[in-house]
């Protein structure tokens, strides 16, 4: 979410997540929803990680208490108040989740049980916090995005308009406005939970480039500003410049549901560090060494093939500390890693696709015993193969004789080469190309590569520009025409309808004119050019009613400069 220091797994799920609603209007391959599958399980099993975390540091806490309730009361009262708080708000997220999911798939609870589109027998309840695990490669509406707007933005989108976002984005303001009184200012920018465009103290929003006369117009919590300053240069459309509309305007069913659980792990992320900073609060001038053990700070635990797992480990009493790791992926030898002069030892591994998991400890001096403990700790990390989806932004073919707009999306940290078979590639910003189709080919093919390795490739059908519409200017729904109507049009023109391509336009070249008078007198004009020529001008003027002109071989240029004669022809009838 904006404005906020995420974790690296955050981080990861915020790049696929705007990745794939950037590539929402084409046509999403299968990959790509299953990828998003991927990332959600995984986001969803973190999710239950950390419940079982937190559940267990209020065990600790409420030991702690138990043996000095004086000390610790007014502390536990707090984590209690936090408690509930988070339970409400998951709780609220995750019946959220499943009541769009289940007005969309149209299924009750026990259909969802029985067809597999909820992977338990019953919903999770973990000490009062529900968990609907959806099983979201059962969902068939996955790739839906008109449904889930109406559901979230409101149908018409907007403030007041029923949309389940509004409601969630004032909730997490509520909940984010409990842990900075728990935490302190100092901490707001760690947190999350930011649903507006600048947030923080006044020092800190006027360092981000808002003067005084802005400040004025910002809401303020005590000494917190907030406001939705906008992203985008002239944007100040106050939906489009929302949260709301930049998280689920146009995003389709599996992308909302995996952001859904992105920010249930924001929420007992922010809740697992605040029940930690009340425990450490009660003992903050009588610090000792009793947590003292190993952990693991990975940068990712999702990474492309390619890509370089980085992870740090160390024992985080002891910052400053020379020290050494035995560590075994993935079951094999143990290899030693030392640390650096801030004590902080780095774990880099360059291993194949497919799902890691290592080991090891760390020897340090107990501080309480005298001696040398082993501290262990393990984590895991995936390694998935790249992730490529290349579209027309148009349509699913490609024009001859003129610029087609493509966009090209994926690769390992976004840096991608794409060139093209048949045709040339113009790049025309982050992303986006011009396609220009050379020759006459039937196909054009454009590859894709990422840092020296092939992603790909995909093939475009070539297709001539299709024919315009002859059109003559004031005519009558039954082809009728005044006399000084006809002459006020004068000319012939060529219209584009129903074609997504802007700029592309036709000039009439040519046509012929034949007619027939009431008196018997059958001719025929030919004009070059689009407008009537002076012996059409005459013809028209000494016209009579019922006197009846075709207009026919109709010939066009367009941008491709290639002429064409039209399959149409318009008749008209002097009244």
């Amino acid at each position: 979410m904006s404005g906020a220091k995420e974790t690296p797994r955050q981080k990861m799920i915020g790049m696929m997540y705007l990745v794939y609603t950037a590539l929402l209007a084409m046509n999403v391959s299968k990959d790509i929803l299953d990828a998003f599958d991927t990332v959600n399980t995984g986001v969803q099993q973190t999710n239950i990680t950390l419940m079982q975390q937190i559940s267990q540091r209020y065990a600790t806490f409420e030991e702690q208490y138990m043996l000095d309730q004086e000390k610790v009361g007014p502390y536990w009262e707090q984590a209690q108040d936090l408690r509930v708080k988070s339970t409400e708000i998951i709780n609220y997220i995750e019946a959220m989740k499943w009541d769009l999911v289940s007005k969309i798939e149209e299924k009750d609870y026990a259909e969802a049980l029985e067809q597999g589109l909820l992977k338990n027998s019953d919903t999770i309840q973990y000490n009062g916090r529900l968990l609907y695990n959806i099983n979201t490669s059962k969902i068939k509406s996955r790739d839906n995005y008109n449904r889930p707007t109406a559901y979230m933005m409101g149908d018409p989108e907007g403030p007041g308009n029923g949309g389940k976002a509004y409601d969630l984005s004032e909730k997490i303001r509520e909940y984010r406005r409990e842990i900075v009184s728990i935490m302190g200012m100092e901490h707001i920018h760690e947190l999350g939970l930011i649903t507006d465009s600048i947030y923080g103290s006044r020092d800190y929003v006027m360092s981000q480039g808002i003067g005084e006369s802005s400040m004025k117009k910002l809401s303020n919590e005590g000494d917190l500003y907030a406001g939705k300053v906008s992203y985008y240069p002239g944007i100040t459309d106050p939906v489009q410049d929302s949260w709301e509309y930049r998280n689920f305007h146009h995003t389709v069913l599996i992308a909302d549901i995996t952001l859904l659980n992105k920010i249930i792990s924001e929420v007992e992320t922010a809740e697992l560090n605040a029940v930690t900073h009340l425990a450490q609060s009660i003992h903050a001038e009588d610090f000792t060494f009793d947590e003292v053990g190993a952990k693991v700070f990975a940068e990712s635990s999702y990474i492309m093939s390619g890509q370089t797992y980085h992870a740090q480990a160390m024992v985080t009493a002891w910052q400053n500390t020379q020290t050494s790791a035995r560590v075994s992926l993935d079951g094999g030898p143990a290899k030693e890693f030392h640390s650096d002069s801030q004590g902080v030892i780095h774990l880099d591994y360059n291993v194949g696709v497919g799902s890691h998991r290592y080991s090891g400890v760390i020897p340090m001096l107990n501080p309480k015993t005298n001696e040398i403990e082993d501290y262990p700790f393990e984590n895991s990390f995936t390694v998935a193969p790249p992730a490529l989806s290349v579209s027309a932004t148009k349509m699913n073919v490609v024009y001859a004789g003129i610029d087609n707009p493509i966009a090209i999306g994926g690769g390992v940290g976004g840096e991608i080469t794409a060139t093209a078979t048949g045709a040339t590639l113009t790049k025309t910003g982050n992303g986006t190309y011009n396609l220009r189709v050379v020759g006459n080919p039937t196909e054009v093919v454009v590859n894709v590569s990422s840092q020296g390795s092939s992603m790909g490739g995909m093939k475009f059908r070539v297709k001539e520009l299709p024919k315009p519409t002859a059109i003559i200017d004031n005519v009558s729904p039954d082809g009728k025409y005044a006399k000084s109507a006809l002459l006020a049009a004068n000319c012939v023109r060529a219209e584009m309808k129903d074609f997504d391509f802007e700029g592309v336009h036709y000039d009439v070249v040519g046509y012929t004119v034949k007619y027939k008078t009431k008196a018997g007198t059958n001719k025929e004009e030919k004009v070059n050019g689009s407008k009537f020529n002076e012996t059409l001008k005459t013809v028209f003027n000494s016209a009579n009613a019922g006197d009846f002109f075709m207009f026919t071989a109709i010939r066009v240029k367009g941008n491709d400069n290639k002429e064409k004669v039209l399959d149409t022809q318009i008749g008209v009838e002097i009244k």
